[in-house]
């Protein structure tokens, strides 16, 4: 495993998250009772972690609507990109990218932004909720 990602991997341990190794060498996923599941990979040098949402099907009736929600996420965002599955397989891919070289204390910050992101920004906004299954 690569190192970057081994470190990470320790830390969400520790913070309670089970880890699941994947098909990937170089690629876990990260469970968590509270926060749900995180992908997370080497890239690029540091690592990139990967939470996916579903929708409903208001997603097919009100595109313009769920774009719109997901521009204001992203606007309002700390540190996180999200991205809308095509239209086949809709979806919200909600992207968070640590690079360089791995801190507890860098990296403990960088975690607490990307939970915010998932937790303040997604499930409590009302907009992007009326989408989310």
């Amino acid at each position: 495993m690569d190192t970057a990602l081994q470190n990470v991997v320790n830390h969400l341990e520790f913070f309670g998250f089970e880890i699941v190794p994947r098909e990937t060498e170089n690629s876990v996923l990260a469970r968590h009772a509270m926060h749900g599941s995180v992908f997370v990979k080497a890239y690029l040098g540091g690592v990139l972690l990967q939470q996916y949402f579903r929708v409903n099907d208001t997603v097919k009736t009100d595109r313009a609507g769920f774009l719109e929600a997901l521009n204001t996420l992203n606007s309002s965002a700390h540190l996180t990109t999200y991205v809308a599955g095509p239209s086949d397989d809709p979806h919200i891919r909600m992207d968070g990218l640590f690079l360089g070289t791995y801190d507890k204390k860098s990296f403990g910050a960088f975690l607490d932004a990307f939970l915010v992101d998932t937790g303040e920004r997604v499930l409590r906004n009302e907009q992007i909720r009326a989408f989310i299954s």
